[in-house]
């Protein structure tokens, strides 16, 4: 008998292909929500770092113009910390939104893996009982031979 040839097999390959191509941007993104995290962490470390210049210099009786220089310095980095912080929740958005595109895209190739796998399933029962009835006619044809030859 002819072997089993699933005929959606090119949709499905279709689909394999784009859940494995968004499979390659999720994991880009994620890469880059690694490198935001690590950003945001730097500028949080220079901002924290800033901070402790500040007290240094009040504890030292630094002058006034320092200490203010010090002070827009940290300004600047807290602001520099909102904007990562921002920059970081529009990755996190760009990566769930990937995330559930990929979710979608599995699911509709697993729709196609079940439909394939059920026919298959279906063709070797067939194949099972058509090999089954060919035996039984053989049989058959065997046995009225056997028995007229008498």
């Amino acid at each position: 008998m002819r072997k089993f040839q699933f005929k959606l097999q090119t949709v499905l390959k279709h689909r394999k292909f784009k859940e494995d191509r968004l499979q390659a941007e999720l994991g880009e993104l994620r890469r880059e929500e690694a490198r935001e995290v690590a950003r945001l962490t730097q500028l949080r470390a220079q901002l924290e770092d800033a901070c402790a210049a500040i007290v240094d210099g009040l504890d030292r009786n630094e002058p006034a113009d320092e200490l203010e220089r010090r002070d827009e310095y940290a300004k600047a980095k807290r602001d520099d910390v909102k904007v990562q912080e921002l920059t970081l929740d529009a990755v996190h958005a760009r990566v769930e939104a990937k995330r559930a595109e990929v979710i979608e895209a599995m699911k509709q190739r697993e729709v196609l893996e079940t439909l394939r796998d059920k026919q298959e399933r279906a063709y070797v029962y067939e194949c099972a009982r058509a090999e089954q009835n060919q035996l039984d006619a053989d049989a058959s044809v065997r046995y009225a031979r056997k028995t007229s030859s008498f």
